[in-house]
């Protein structure tokens, strides 16, 4: 068709027309905190730990509404016609559907673990959710219901959707973004796009590290460019303020299908960010979170949480690309940050809302809004502050006081707010910088990226702490702050600022730390201190009388619990050999250091608060957990010292922290039968007829085989870390995960942790040997054996015959053993064959070669590893791991004070070591040489400690074990 010229600006103008409507009808939309309504007459806010969502007048920033609908709310959407509100529940694991203008909740869902990000796509009528913990993107429909399930790149955070169909996805702990299709009925992964690390600087203060910490995501108005605001993570060293994190934002270039990042325009501390102040010093910020385009986008603006400033970049002053531009006068990164607006009143600033030159400010510690002019058009114009107080977010905080000022701290790095006693040096880093949203599984992403060669330096958290966090925690917060942050005068530099006494701190800063205290033993953070075990409760403790007594397990699962009493998981883990170590840490590093240990060991103990040194100890050779039928039979309640029935069958979750007891624990929510918790023996009778009658919820309230299967589940007591220092003590689980037995996709290879330790025929694993778990009830043709088998035979095996046996079984698996010899060279040859994880594995375990060589007169002609008086030879090739101090000196059983490994010669998993030996050339053949691989579970040195302070207990000699031996006659020196 023709058109004549006179038509054609008319058509030029419909098609604009056309354009922007299409523009406004799907226009980008980010992940937020805060929004405008659909008017913006008001403002609708996330309310974080407040637990709610509130509706706040524009123009006058007045509480219009306000509705609690959970714990922590991190992110909203709104629907396109303004009228549906979806918002994230953090820290409960569900998604509540509000009405946008009443907030009246609608319908709530539950989703996977940590909820963060949400967007809505106008296109199909529905949001993306992101489950930080669980690596899903959710697809929810406007009735809230889930309708698809995606897998994602690990720790999916921010999202954002661009007007052409895709939506992108940050990944906080991996430095990635995803970018999917959304243009179909269902995502599609386009790509995945890995921002780069920045390169090591021999200069520690000069930025470098992993991208880490990505929340949000702020895209052009142009659809051209994604901005990023993050941290990078420097932890090829010793952890330390000013050359661990720092502040940065990269930028993606979104051309479809050729998107990247462009990595000479990353801005970082410095370079890019390098406003000078007074001193001629640089500006210091931390923690940058979100980023919001003004209308017109020539600026962008950032939220800097940390430091509690804004960061402001002008693009209109943004310099040219120039390929032929002169060699002196190179491309520096482009635009420049231009202002950082120091103290936004408030604490922590996060959420970002513009329009207009109106800019709202949310902080997410102070629940409140600060409101700024974004400046007038033009290079030099600066945002400015408008009114301090606009808005409150809530019409009370729900947050104790105390609680509320530690968690502000925890999240502070502004030396403005404490000038006496600053969190942190220089504005640098708070300790949200690297503990990502307080204490979780982002522990692990910390343990990952600070690994370094383990034989020079272990360490992967606090350098040289002085106090474990128990005793005293006040002097060991402090201490770490100085270490670590630079706060409490800890900067050098800051020479007004003196060291705050550790040991008798001021008032104020006893106080600050007392509330800080408070935080870090939040129910989601670290309620127990020394260990990660946590209680899904609203309460800390518990007390006795709410756990089920093992023994009442044994009137209908007779078999399993006989197997569990007698076995090293059941009752009398309290051992003196135990007990002599957790004396030990108490001693050390003050009482309260004990849970570290009574986390795995005595976890019922922990749960109620019970703190006292376990002076009465249960009888070792207790068999069929006598004590705890007795108290069934008597109606008395116990804190079970071992992991009881309910304890290991109610764990809702295994957290891969990194494990010391890095699990949660419910004993309330779950279905009970009428009379099933009460002491009366009849009405007891009458509970368990109807739970005989109708089993099923009771099976399913006591049952998560999909967690039990895993062995991240086993992992969380069987992998340990220092506490603070982050060195990995046994790493079961990891070295599982590098062993040949995890191969999910060779059914016939693969092998989990109940797989070998919960199977009847611990010779042949992949026998499977049938049986009853419940007593009458139906057969299983693989039942699991709650014998627990390890490599511990001492104690199971003092109270039963089957179960030492097993032990044994079990351990003569591991290893095999061939020798050969060449010459007067003999070699033996020993594979862990059979062990999912390096040999030995646990703690105190010692493995070794004997040679013995006799001639053909039966004389001894050459001995190694044999034992004399009990004890092992020192020259002896002995497969350990032993950690030591920064000085080399072996820190025994102080094993949590460890900074580097000075010997490891474990066997991996599926690794063949030889050892080679020589033999006397002078010998007379035959010459027979016995080869053996040996075993035992306690040295020596050990066990005589334990006896000198348990004399009473007559604890016998832990005996040596032959897991395996080879003998060879050798008729001449050729053969």
């Amino acid at each position: 068709m023709i058109v004549r010229n006179k038509y054609k600006p008319a058509k030029r103008f419909l098609l604009l027309m056309l354009v922007l409507l299409s523009q406004s009808a799907l226009a980008i939309e980010k992940s937020s905190s805060m929004l405008f309504n659909l008017d913006k007459s008001q403002i609708i806010s996330a309310n974080f730990d407040a637990g709610s969502v509130s509706l706040l007048a524009r123009d006058s920033g007045s509480l219009v509404a306000e509705s609690t609908i959970g714990r922590d709310i991190r992110r909203i959407a709104l629907t396109d016609d303004g009228k549906l509100l979806l918002a994230t529940d953090y820290l409960n694991d569900q998604v509540v559907l509000l009405d946008a203008k009443s907030l009246e909740a609608k319908r709530v869902t539950a989703v996977p673990s940590r909820p963060f990000g949400v967007v809505y796509d106008s296109r199909h009528q529905q949001f993306y959710v992101t489950s930080f913990e669980r690596d899903k993107l959710l697809v929810i429909n406007t009735e809230g219901d889930v309708t698809l399930i995606l897998d994602t790149a690990s720790t999916p955070r921010g999202l954002a959707l661009t007007d052409d169909g895709r939506l992108l996805v940050t990944h906080s702990l991996s430095g990635q973004v995803s970018i999917y299709n959304v243009l179909g009925e269902q995502p599609q992964l386009q790509k995945v796009v890995q921002l780069a690390d920045s390169a090591a600087d021999p200069v520690k203060t000069n930025p470098q590290g992993k991208p880490r910490l990505l929340d949000n995501i702020a895209i052009s108005p142009d659809g051209r460019q994604a901005w990023l605001p993050h941290v990078l993570w420097s932890f090829g060293h010793d952890f330390q303020f000013q050359s661990t994190v720092f502040p940065t934002v990269s930028i993606l270039d979104l051309e479809a299908g050729n998107e990247h990042e462009i990595v000479d325009e990353r801005k970082q501390l410095f370079k890019q960010i390098n406003i000078i102040e007074s001193g001629n010093r640089i500006r210091i910020v931390s923690n940058p979170h979100d980023a919001v385009f003004t209308d017109d986008g020539k600026k962008i603006i950032f939220t800097l949480a940390g430091s509690e400033d804004l960061m402001v970049f002008d693009l209109s002053r943004q310099g040219k690309k120039n390929k032929k531009r002169h060699r002196r006068k190179k491309f520096q990164g482009g635009v420049k940050a231009t202002q950082i607006y120091r103290n936004v009143p408030g604490d922590n600033p996060r959420g970002l809302l513009v329009t207009g030159r109106e800019l709202y400010v949310q902080n997410a510690m102070s629940l409140d809004i600060a409101k700024f002019d974004t400046g007038a058009a033009g290079p030099f114009a600066k945002v400015k502050l408008t009114q301090a107080d606009f808005a409150d977010l809530v019409s009370v905080d729900p947050l104790p006081k105390q609680l509320r000022q530690g968690k502000t701290l925890f999240n502070s790095a502004n030396m403005a707010d404490s000038p006496d006693f600053p969190m942190a040096g220089d504005f640098w880093m708070s300790c949200n910088s690297c503990h990502l949203d307080g204490f979780n599984f982002t522990n692990r992403q910390l343990m990952e990226d600070g690994k370094k060669d383990r034989f020079s330096n272990a360490l992967t958290g606090h350098v040289d702490v002085r106090k474990m966090i128990a005793g005293d925690p006040i002097g060991a917060y402090i201490d770490i702050i100085q270490k670590t942050q630079g706060g409490m005068g800890g900067d050098p530099r800051e020479e007004t600022l003196p060291p705050v006494s550790i040991e008798n701190p001021p008032l104020e800063a006893a106080k600050m730390m007392s509330a800080l205290n408070e935080y870090v033993r939040a129910p989601e953070n670290l309620p127990y201190l020394s260990t990660w075990l946590r209680l899904d409760d609203n309460k800390r403790y518990t007390h006795p009388d709410e756990w089920i007594n093992s023994a009442e397990c044994a009137d209908c699962h007779t078999t399993i619990y006989d197997q569990w009493a007698d076995s090293n998981h059941g009752m009398n883990m309290d051992h003196p050999y135990y007990r002599f170590q957790e004396d030990v840490a108490a001693q050390s590093e003050g009482e309260e250091f004990r849970v570290l240990c009574r986390g795995c060991h005595a976890p019922q103990m922990v749960i109620n608060g019970d703190n006292k040194p376990m002076t009465d100890f249960g009888d070792m050779w207790e068999k069929g957990g006598a004590s705890l039928k007795e108290a069934y039979a008597h109606g008395q309640s116990v804190s079970e010292r071992g992991t009881g029935c309910v304890f290991c069958h109610r764990v809702t979750k295994a957290e891969n922290a990194g494990g010391n007891t890095d699990m949660t624990v419910n004993i309330k929510d779950r279905d009970s039968y009428v009379f099933e918790d009460a002491k009366n023996s009849m009405l007891k009778w009458l509970s368990e007829k109807q739970i005989n009658a109708s089993p099923e919820q009771h099976k399913a309230s006591y049952s998560n085989p999909e967690l039990y299967q895993s062995s991240l589940y086993c992992a969380t007591c069987h992998n340990e870390f220092t506490t603070g220092q982050g060195a990995n003590i046994n790493d079961n689980f990891g070295e599982w995960l590098a062993s040949p037995f995890n191969a999910p996709n060779d059914p016939k290879q693969h092998k989990t942790c109940i797989d070998c330790h919960m199977t009847q025929d611990v010779t042949d694993f992949d026998n499977k040997v049938g049986g009853q778990s419940t007593n009458d009830g139906p057969m299983k043709s693989n039942l699991r054996s709650h014998h627990l088998v390890g490599g511990n035979y001492f104690f199971t095996g003092m109270r039963n015959p089957e179960h030492k046996k097993m032990s044994v079984d079990i351990l003569k698996t591991a290893l095999s053993l061939e020798v050969d010899k060449q010459g007067s060279q003999l070699t033996a040859k020993i594979t862990n064959v059979n062990s999912g994880h390096d040999m030995p594995g646990g703690a105190r375990r010692q493995v070794w070669l004997e040679v013995i060589a006799t001639d053909a007169n039966g004389k001894r002609v050459y001995s190694s590893g044999v034992m004399e008086n009990g004890v092992i030879p020192k020259d002896a090739r002995k497969f350990i791991k032993i950690g030591v101090d920064k000085d080399g000196k072996p820190v025994g059983l102080r094993f949590w004070r460890y900074v580097k490994i000075g010997k490891d010669t474990r066997i991996k998993s599926g690794e063949t070591r030889n050892e080679v030996f020589e033999l006397p050339k002078d010998a007379e053949y035959p010459l027979t040489v016995s080869t053996r691989v040996l075993y035992q579970v306690f040295a020596k040195g050990l066990t005589d400690k334990v006896r000198n302070a348990y004399p009473e207990e007559n604890i016998p000699e832990p005996e040596v074990i032959e897991l395996q031996k080879v003998v060879k006659t050798y008729l001449s020196t050729a053969q």
